[in-house]
């Protein structure tokens, strides 16, 4: 699964130059990306981004691409009681085609995620140890995503949401958890947005051939500090490596807190893993079909 990701850029600019540089390095012409004003306007390094959260997106718009703001977070079903809906994080790549949540989206609407590393998890519950996965070689993470536009109920304007593909873990992963994100190259971006001299409708197979681990190499793992786990510390110094063995005593340290409630499991067909934000113990994720992601 997905559950947090980071990228630490110092400006948009500085974004959408090295998106573009990689798509040219790819072999073929640097084509230029249409970025909206409001992504700009709205960007600034981030170091722990989580579900809720607005972050640029690149997404086919008029045969080209669009780095475009969006909220992560597909909107599930609305839950009883008036309870607002689940947000999907992450769908899995092998059933997004089909799953009727998914389906349009991915035959219409896909796009990339743009990230410089993600975060999973080890350990038992309590004493959570993070670890950040980077690009070995550094630069971008292109993730392979799904976007939906959205009502908000309050302003009635349209946003974006989008949720992230996860496949199996890649060796790189594997030792830390059994899933990750879907990580495209850069080759590949074209024909998953669908620009260019591609379409959606005729490359859809194609495109679902794209969804499979990285290979051996491409990520380098750093344990970090357990701080990660509260999405109410967003600074740099979240990505400074520590000792693996220092990482559950400093969590262990953290003074107590009451218990809070557990979090009702989804319904089926439901995937968005609940988080416990605040209780140092990392996502906190229901039994069921949804640990998997």
């Amino acid at each position: 699964m997905c559950a947090r990701f980071t990228l630490a850029l110092p400006d948009f600019a500085a974004l959408v130059a090295l998106l573009e540089a990689s798509f040219g390095a790819a072999g073929g012409p640097a084509r230029a990306i249409a970025a909206d004003p409001k992504a700009a306007a709205r960007y600034r390094p981030r170091y722990n981004i989580a579900p809720s959260t607005v972050h640029p997106v690149l997404r086919a718009r008029d045969g080209q691409r669009a780095l475009v703001p969006a909220t992560w977070g597909f909107l599930g079903r609305f839950a009883r009681g008036g309870a607002a809906p689940s947000l999907l994080a992450n769908a899995r790549a092998d059933g997004a085609r089909t799953k009727p949540t998914f389906r349009e989206a991915f035959a219409a609407r896909r796009c990339v995620v743009p990230a410089d590393g993600f975060y999973e998890w080890t350990g038992p519950k309590g004493a959570r140890r993070p670890t950040w996965f980077h690009p070995a070689e550094g630069g971008l993470l292109r993730l392979a995503g799904l976007y939906q536009p959205a009502k908000d109920p309050d302003t009635g304007e349209v946003d974006i949401r989008f949720t992230i593909l996860t496949t199996e873990a890649s060796a790189d992963v594997a030792p830390v958890h059994d899933r990750m994100p879907v990580l495209l190259d850069p080759g590949d971006v074209d024909l998953w947005l669908g620009v260019g001299d591609v379409s959606h409708g005729a490359d859809v197979d194609r495109a679902e051939a794209l969804l499979r681990p990285a290979p051996r190499g491409t990520l380098a793992a750093r344990p970090v500090s357990p701080r990660v786990n509260s999405v109410g510390h967003d600074d740099p110094a979240l990505l400074q490596e520590v000792a693996a063995e220092a990482a559950a005593p400093e969590a262990a340290a953290a003074p107590p807190k009451a218990a809070a409630p557990k979090a009702a499991a989804p319904k089926a067909g439901g995937t968005l893993p609940l988080f416990d934000l605040d209780s140092g113990a990392g996502p906190a994720v229901p039994s069921g079909r949804t640990s998997r992601r």
